[in-house]
């Protein structure tokens, strides 16, 4: 089974990609847009899985945050109701309008589903530091801003002594994550997953996903 996560930065920047097959994990990156909302499997790969640490839609009307958000403690504390103001965000504006655009792009296009028993891709969200916390609670999680490569070193240290290897090690904190992502993925695909939040809504009139589970590793 191979799966992939992706550590999502906007639509105008390139994001971390993890691909996870057989323990194995291997780095890419990739921009992801409207018409390209998934990163492109290798050569002969058909992921069953990808998990993106991004939100994948917005509240409920009459919320300002998700569920999923308070629950697995995310940055995103305040989120508009309508996706048209997305943009005017003054933090994590552009992080939101890649992640909801990725998910209704993805669904909408048939390139994945939400539900694991499809015959197309599944599609999760995933933040990495509820996974961290969610495998290793005892772990003191280095910043990544203030100390990036003691965060590479300590949180890699951590997903090979779980029996996981690379073709090459990490060199960012970016496909860190994104290695956690998959993990997140490996685990929700195999049904080894806890999840916290509300099922997603599809809010056809809004063109977006509202509410929705955020997905680590059991």
């Amino acid at each position: 089974m191979t799966v992939c996560g992706v550590d999502v930065g906007s639509l105008r920047t390139p994001s971390a990609v993890a691909w996870l097959h057989d323990d194995e994990l291997s780095f890419g990156a990739y921009v992801p847009s409207a018409s390209r909302p998934l990163p492109e499997p290798p050569s002969g790969v058909a992921p069953a899985c990808f998990a993106l640490d991004a939100p994948q839609g917005l509240p409920v009307a009459g919320e300002q945050r998700r569920a999923a958000d308070r629950l697995a403690n995310t940055p995103t504390r305040v989120l508009p109701s309508r996706r048209e103001d997305v943009q005017a965000m003054r933090a994590f504006g552009a992080l939101v309008d890649a992640g909801v655009t990725i998910f209704w792009e993805a669904l909408e296009r048939g390139l994945a589903s939400l539900d694991r028993h499809s015959a197309a891709p599944a599609i999760d969200e995933t933040y990495p530091r509820f996974v961290i916390l969610t495998l290793w609670p005892d772990l003191r999680i280095p910043s990544k801003r203030k100390e990036a490569r003691r965060y590479v070193a300590e949180v890699w240290s951590r997903i090979q002594a779980l029996g996981y290897g690379a073709d090459a090690p990490p060199a960012t904190h970016d496909e860190v994550d994104a290695a956690l992502c998959a993990l997140a993925a490996e685990a929700w695909q195999r049904g080894a997953a806890v999840e916290v939040g509300l099922a997603p809504i599809v809010d056809a009139a809004g063109r977006v996903l509202r509410e929705g589970f955020i997905v680590a590793p059991a």
